[in-house]
């Protein structure tokens, strides 16, 4: 009998669903009075970049925005409602890992780290920017705030990503990664 092996491992999905959830608590407890539009995306875009770098597989990121969006989704978490809060913590994963498919796919790299991020953060602010238009918001209160948010979330989203390039440098030097692949 053919035994065929899964794409993730099970210890794998787990770490993937812990950082995932991880997401969530941070965009709950790190909450900055900063007033500006996608400022979360410095938390959570590292989370989604160490993911990345943990679990060095296409998809990788996609599996924790998806997950984090249904948990955030599930719990009311988000502005705009349960279906823009998974479309677009998924559209985080699925541009973090299309931008690091296009470059190369290494998160621990500053620049790969900070420019898939900055991409994953600008395919959430995109699908926040869709949903306004298909739901009828006026186009002129979409567009009155969009220069300053769009450059919110590519600053946040940048930071996100230097941070998370970092983390996964701390995690090699701690010997995280040696540690992962005796687990395995």
């Amino acid at each position: 009998m053919l035994h065929k092996e899964r794409y993730f491992s099970t210890f794998q999905l787990i770490l993937l669903a812990l950082l995932a959830a991880l997401i969530v608590v941070a965009k709950i407890a790190l909450r900055l009075p900063l007033q500006l539009s996608g400022h979360s995306g410095i938390f959570w875009m590292a989370i989604v970049i160490v993911a990345a770098g943990v679990v060095h597989k296409p998809g990788a990121a996609t599996l924790v925005g998806l997950t984090s969006g249904l948990l955030a989704a599930f719990l009311g978490l988000g502005d705009f409602g349960a279906l823009n809060t998974l479309l677009s913590y998924t559209a985080v994963g699925l541009g973090t890992d299309l931008a690091l498919w296009l470059l190369g796919g290494n998160p621990e790299s500053l620049a790969v780290a900070v420019l898939a991020a900055t991409f994953g953060h600008m395919s959430k602010f995109l699908v926040k920017w869709g949903m306004g238009v298909v739901t009828g918001a006026p186009l002129g209160f979409v567009a009155l705030g969009l220069l300053k948010a769009m450059i919110g979330y590519l600053i946040f989203g940048a930071l996100g990503g230097f941070l998370g390039a970092l983390t996964l440098r701390a995690l090699k030097r701690a010997g995280f990664f040696a540690y992962l692949a005796e687990k395995r």
